[in-house]
């Protein structure tokens, strides 16, 4: 592998370090006793993989071998693989937010956010974006809908991390707002499915983010019973979306789409109340890499739920009775993360940020800046290297644009 443009001139000529003082400048003369060690390519390769995708982004500047190496996508799958394994240390993971009504767009550090609550965390906006809205996140990519000439709408993926972003070439035409993003590794291909009003006659459409980016009907998703949050909510390594829809007898049930097969399933939700009370504002998520569900009870508690396995309903395990606090409002709460074992991560209706200690149920509240309004559409990503160019996409200013955060 390449070694840094400067490493032969510092083999032959002695060091010179200058120290600088309060009064002058000392300077004294350090002759190498040895050569410099030589790192075999696989050992660089491995110290790179366990760095954070922010600095190797960085370090892509060091010589063209890193470069190369860095920007391979082989490198980028195995480094996901390996942060994804090493927890939030190294995979990064921020939250990112976008509100419609106000048109705010950015991001922030939920490390910052655990470990300093008392302290403000910084609010990164994404002003070139904000026009931007957010479906979903998978694998470090946001997937954003946005519309052009303010009639057709258009579908893009972006890596915050790297600043890449694809060219509008994905059109979804007149669509509504029951949708979907998520990762069909099977085939290795991102896909985002949605509802289309073509000419007064809707129809659930896939696209497939390749080399030609397709798009076909398949199997109708029952809009108007989709309860909760109208975006399907992906699960890591299941290769599903899922989404909450009403049943007239069972009353709510989990409603699921296979990328792989692109055919659909049900299954049952947790918590059947012998006494008929009422619960409110049934939402799924994502927590620990599982489906989880969470639901307002007689407006005095959130009763959140997670699923062991998905698409047993007998996984169905209890995971947290929340008290409704007045200063949260009694109505959404939305889980985004359990930060180590206790630490749950979560947004209010109120567009307040809760921190819950699972242990000792105590609340923090920690403080943004500049405060942003934030509402619930809220997504957790990790910063990884994962390019959104599919294949057939070079790096080139004419097909990409690349916006830093």
């Amino acid at each position: 592998m390449e070694q840094p443009h400067d490493y032969y001139e510092m083999k032959r000529k002695p060091l010179t370090v200058t120290i600088n003082a309060p009064k002058r400048l000392l300077s004294s003369t350090v002759t190498q006793s040895q050569p410099l060690l030589f790192f075999p390519d696989e050992l660089i390769r491995e110290i790179l993989l366990r760095l954070p995708a922010r600095s190797l982004v960085r370090l892509q500047r060091v010589c063209s071998s890193w470069k190369t190496l860095i920007s391979s996508s082989q490198f980028a799958k195995d480094h996901l693989q390996h942060s994804t394994a090493a927890g939030p240390s190294l995979s990064g993971p921020r939250v990112a937010y976008h509100h419609s009504c106000s048109y705010g767009f950015g991001d922030f550090s939920l490390r910052s956010l655990v470990e300093n609550p008392s302290k403000p965390t910084e609010v990164v906006l994404f002003e070139e974006r904000r026009n931007h809205r957010v479906i979903g996140s998978c694998n470090g990519l946001l997937c954003l809908l946005f519309h052009v000439d303010g009639i057709n709408i258009f579908v893009r993926l972006w890596n915050p991390c790297t600043g890449l972003l694809t060219p509008p070439s994905v059109e979804c035409g007149d669509f509504l707002s029951v949708c979907g993003f998520g990762y069909d590794h099977v085939n290795d291909n991102y896909k985002f499915v949605g509802i289309v009003n073509h000419m007064g006659e809707y129809n659930t459409r896939i696209y497939t983010f390749c080399r030609n980016p397709s798009k076909r009907a398949i199997q109708e998703i029952p809009f108007n019973s989709i309860m909760g949050d109208d975006k399907g909510v992906f699960v890591p390594g299941t290769a599903t979306l899922s989404w909450i829809r009403s049943h007239a007898i069972l009353g709510c049930l989990v409603f699921s789409l296979d990328l792989v097969k692109e055919t659909f399933s049900e299954f049952s939700l947790p918590f059947s109340d012998p006494h008929g009370k009422i619960f409110f504002f049934p939402r799924l998520c994502v927590l620990r890499n599982c489906l989880s569900y969470c639901f307002n009870h007689e407006n005095t508690h959130w009763f959140v739920w997670i699923m062991m396995e998905y698409g047993v309903p007998e996984s169905w395990t209890k995971l947290a009775i929340i008290p409704c606090l007045p200063r949260l409002s009694a109505y959404h709460l939305r889980p985004l993360y359990i930060w180590g074992n206790n630490i749950l991560v979560a947004v209010a209706s109120t567009s307040r940020i809760v921190l819950y200690n699972l242990d000792n149920g105590s609340f923090e509240f920690p403080v943004l800046k500049p405060t942003p309004s934030i509402g619930l559409s809220v997504f957790i990503y990790h910063e990884s290297l994962v390019s959104p160019l599919y294949p057939g996409l070079t790096n080139s200013s004419s097909q990409i644009q690349l916006i830093k955060p």
